[in-house]
């Protein structure tokens, strides 16, 4: 039984594939709802996991297939507990243009969370990229294909 974290900045597919797999019957938590809270970091405050929560998901599927998702500052406290992790990534105007479409989630649509997620792109995704096992583009590959490269981790 493997747990695949998957992690990268808003609009490069993380929620989409989630809820495709999902679709195929694979069990799928999307950490952005019910598993984040205020967190103390070396900035301040800001939005992170809840610790306790995600303990106690990554506990309840120690013995079950798990796709998992999420961006937070906290998250690398995990990383001894996931199989694989695995970077999203896609182009700018991708990104913006996925944002701009999509209506399960209004974050990034505004002009500050714009610039929000260009400083990301800028200073978060260089760490993200040293820390993960496994890096997809996910600018010109359809969601089969994604899924398909996400299941091979689980054999």
């Amino acid at each position: 039984m493997a747990i695949i974290f998957i992690t990268g900045m808003s609009g490069v597919g993380k929620t989409t594939t989630l809820e495709h797999l999902a679709l195929e019957g694979y069990h799928v938590v999307e950490t952005d709802v019910g598993y984040t809270g205020v967190i103390e970091t070396d900035q301040g405050t800001e939005i992170g996991w809840d610790e306790e929560k995600i303990q106690h998901l990554i506990d309840h599927y120690q013995d079950k297939d798990l796709f998992i998702s999420g961006c937070y500052a906290n998250q690398g406290k995990f990383y001894q507990y996931f199989d694989q992790v695995v970077l999203f990534t896609a182009d700018l105007n991708t990104m913006f243009k996925r944002i701009d479409q999509r209506t399960n989630n209004n974050y990034g649509k505004t002009e500050a969370e714009k610039a929000e997620i260009l400083d990301n792109v800028e200073f978060v995704l260089p760490l993200l990229r040293e820390s993960s096992d496994l890096i997809i583009d996910t600018t010109n590959k359809s969601i089969e294909q994604i899924c398909d490269q996400l299941k091979s981790l689980l054999n």
